[in-house]
C-alpha cells in the first residue's frame, strides 16, 4: 500500500474517529503522545488491508480478522486475551465499526 493512500485514510479517520476519541484532551490534542503511539495509526496499513479484503455486512467478520491479524501482534496473550479489549483502553477495538465505515466510504468515493 502506498504512503499516499495511507495518508488519505489517516486524514479521513482523523476527521471522523479522532474527534470522538476518549484519548483527546478538552483542547482536541491526542493525549497518548510521548513514547506510545495511537494504536489506530500504528496498525492502519493492516486495518485498511482487512477492510479491503473482506466484503461483508456483518461487523463480526471484520472484528474476527482484526483479532487474527492485529491483536495477536499487539497485546494479546497466548490465550487470546487482551486486557485492553475488556476496557475502553484500546482505541482500535473501541472505534472499529466507525473505522471500517470510514474506510469503506473513502473507498467508495475513490471508485466514483
Amino acid at each position: 500500500m502506498n504512503p499516499d493512500s495511507i495518508e488519505r485514510y489517516r486524514e479521513a479517520l482523523s476527521k471522523v474517529v479522532c474527534t470522538k476519541c476518549l484519548e483527546r484532551t478538552g483542547r482536541g490534542i491526542c493525549s497518548i503522545g510521548g513514547s506510545e503511539e495511537c494504536v489506530i495509526n500504528r496498525y492502519l496499513p493492516e486495518v485498511v488491508s482487512i477492510v479491503e479484503t473482506i466484503d461483508s455486512s456483518v461487523m463480526h467478520d471484520y472484528v474476527h480478522e482484526l483479532h487474527n491479524v492485529v491483536c495477536v501482534s499487539c497485546r494479546e496473550n497466548q490465550d487470546g486475551v487482551c486486557k485492553l479489549r475488556a476496557t475502553p483502553g484500546c482505541e482500535l477495538d473501541l472505534y472499529f465499526p466507525l473505522i471500517v465505515r470510514t474506510i469503506k466510504e473513502l473507498q467508495a468515493q475513490e471508485k466514483g
